[in-house]
């Protein structure tokens, strides 16, 4: 689910829905060195700026093991649930998962309340003074195949930025009343933060609704949710926001842009490999705008049986007036993930600023 090791493709990227767009090909084997003992394979790709010149990448399952030649190594660990890689400016990673090299396990471990495997996948959240406050959300395993697993809960977790040690969790109950899933992005404005999440609709398809919480001394409480004309303090009456006109990822991203709040979102059900951006003039919308910013474009996108979702945004890193983004790959067949490695790695690209904010 993740990034793409083929040499001379960091050229601009000759799509015909965004010439402007640049594909980088550096960027994922700074995150997954082949060698090295880090994470060299995942999706997800959340990342959020740690406010101290570090960025957490957290990644949702993912391979402990080595690379070559993008072979993945008979011995590698796969881990079910989430780690977490830290870069730091010079490009020095750390890896947190729990356990150890021989049997690695999720950072973020989850209470095994049931006969079925749990796990947590990582949503987004933000820093404030020296705390990591972080959305992730429960699932656990009910059938077979790629798809058989479970939504349970959103729980927000507190850790502290430097030891990156968990300070305290709390159920974020109004996803098992409302149905939304909480806490995949997250858009922090002072003292008040915003908490999307997506809810289903119908087969394949989603809308987004936001909550708010209140940030004091060091935690968010005080929620309430927008009902489509103000906020309610019952779950129950949240509405979806208005203006985006596609049915929106499981996770996406929301984050301000030039004064402007940005929506990005890769297709769910229709035009899976397109992913869109729309722009709001508050974090409750209405959203408009709609650009279409990139259409993926794997050349062995049917011979290596691929799926491509959950396209996510890098706004902390920027180049040439553009921002970091990609989106996550992964294959139905699972020996191609030992044969080859890049089929579960992330693609990053390049996006104009102007591409996104101009109308």
């Amino acid at each position: 689910m993740l990034a793409l090791f083929a040499a001379c493709q960091n050229n601009v990227k000759t799509n015909s829905t965004a010439m402007s767009v640049e594909f980088d090909s550096t960027f994922c084997s700074k995150l997954m060195p082949g060698l090295g003992g880090g994470i060299t394979g995942g999706d997800g790709t959340i990342s959020i700026d740690l406010k101290d010149g570090r960025s957490v990448f957290m990644w949702g399952d993912s391979f402990i093991g080595d690379v070559v030649n993008d072979i993945r190594e008979d011995s590698s660990k796969f881990i079910m649930g989430n780690t977490f890689t830290i870069i730091n400016e010079k490009g020095q990673l750390e890896t947190l998962y729990g356990g150890d090299k021989n049997n690695p396990s999720a950072f973020i471990p989850a209470e095994q309340d049931s006969e079925s495997p749990t796990w947590y996948w990582p949503g987004d959240g933000f820093v404030k003074d020296g705390i990591l406050h972080l959305f992730m959300s429960k699932f656990h395993k009910v059938g077979e195949g790629t798809f058989g697993f479970e939504y349970i809960c959103c729980d927000y977790f507190r850790l502290d930025v430097k030891t990156m040690k968990i300070i305290d969790k709390t159920n974020f109950g109004a996803a098992n009343i409302n149905g939304v899933h909480y806490g995949h992005a997250v858009l922090q404005d002072k003292d008040d933060v915003y908490i999307y999440g997506t809810k289903g609709i119908g087969y394949g398809m989603a809308d987004v609704h936001v909550a708010k919480g209140k940030l004091s001394n060091g935690r968010l409480d005080d929620f309430s949710y927008w009902d489509g004309k103000e906020w309610q303090s019952d779950p129950a009456k949240t509405t979806k926001l208005e203006g985006v006109k596609r049915s929106v990822s499981e996770q996406f991203n929301v984050f301000e842009l030039e004064n402007k709040i940005v929506l990005v979102s890769q297709d769910r059900i229709e035009n899976v490999k397109n992913i869109y951006s729309y722009t709001a003039n508050s974090p409750i919308g209405p959203f408009s705008n709609e650009k279409l910013l990139y259409t993926v474009d794997e050349p062995n996108f049917e011979v290596d049986s691929m799926m491509t979702y959950n396209a996510m945004v890098h706004p902390q890193y920027r180049k040439d007036n553009k921002i970091l983004m990609c989106y996550n790959v992964n294959t139905y067949d699972m020996d191609k993930v030992f044969k080859k490695a890049s089929l579960y790695q992330p693609r990053f690209f390049w996006v104009p600023i102007d591409m996104i904010l101009k109308k």
